[in-house]
């Protein structure tokens, strides 16, 4: 086997790997959330983010600093711009996760990747592939679909709309901090965004109604849950896509969105016995074939390119 067989060998498998492990660590993220009521969802929020900030930071807070330091004015102020767009969307992924059904907010998750396509088009002018049009088509039929179960049981259309308010959102933030990659360390960069996205939660805590109010400090459970949820989908999950987006292909790397999907809705199932409905089962279906559709035509449109 030559050298070029075994690279592409490696590279597969590192591709795999990174595949694999990011979308089970995303995959407890939804599950976890719901664990944590009774505490309001924009306090998980804050928990998350301030606890995956410290962590982070406790692992070189020198090499954060330095790179903070050597930030331009224009830099620094971008990073507090991607620290919002995360606090946003964390914000409204887990108020509509509190509001709606569990498969519902999960199976919505997979439109990220679409979120993504459409933001690069919007504000990049990278026109999608026909592929990735007909993905983000069918998708929006698969939400459609899952929206019509709203009303059984937990699921309720106020808690969709916000889920899909956060998805389009994760596609800004991909977006906006795309022109960040070479301004300093994917760690670095995680923990500054984590803690930025803190402050402007912290800011946020006493407007939100109920935030506050009797759960201070958090059922044991709860605290537990947030923990988890810092280290797990967010130090692992979010830092190792912040990673793997300078080293992989987006079409890769946008595969964790329906591994979240698809494994969260099993966790929910056999942890908190969230069994999804049929409808919400087959709109989940259809998203996913859409975002594997776009995702595909992504792939091929750049092996094209390259060669």
């Amino acid at each position: 086997m030559t050298d070029e067989p075994r690279s592409s060998a490696r590279r597969a498998r590192r591709a795999a790997l990174f595949v694999v492990l990011a979308s089970l660590a995303f995959a407890a993220s939804g599950p976890l959330a719901r664990y944590a009521r009774p505490v309001h969802p924009l306090a998980i929020a804050f928990g998350r983010v301030a606890l995956a900030a410290i962590a982070l930071s406790l692992l070189d807070l020198r090499a954060i600093a330095r790179s903070a330091a050597r930030l331009s004015p224009r830099q620094g102020a971008a990073v507090l711009c991607a620290g919002l767009l995360l606090a946003v969307h964390f914000a409204l992924f887990l108020w509509g996760l509190d509001r709606t059904s569990l498969a519902a907010a999960l199976s919505l998750v997979s439109l990220e990747p679409l979120a993504v396509v459409l933001c690069a088009w919007a504000f990049f002018g990278v026109r999608p592939t026909r592929s990735e049009q007909a993905g983000v088509l069918l998708a929006t039929v698969g939400a459609l679909v899952v929206a019509r179960s709203a009303g059984a049981g937990d699921h309720r259309l106020s808690g969709d709309l916000l889920v899909v308010g956060a998805t389009l959102l994760y596609g800004l933030y991909v977006s906006f901090a795309r022109g960040l990659r070479d301004a300093l360390p994917a760690r670095s960069y995680a923990a500054l965004v984590y803690g930025s996205a803190a402050v402007f939660l912290a800011v946020a805590l006493p407007f939100a109604p109920g935030a506050l109010e009797g759960v201070t400090p958090p059922p044991a459970h709860a605290a537990v849950a947030i923990v988890a949820l810092a280290l797990v989908p967010t130090v692992v999950g979010h830092t190792a896509v912040q990673i793997a987006a300078r080293r992989m292909s987006p079409s890769i790397v946008a595969l964790v969105s329906p591994g979240e999907t698809l494994g969260g809705i099993v966790i929910g199932a056999l942890w908190l016995h969230a069994t999804p409905t049929a409808l919400e089962i087959a709109g989940a279906a259809i998203i996913l074939a859409g975002a594997t559709v776009a995702i595909l035509g992504s792939s091929s449109s750049a092996a094209a390119s390259a060669g």
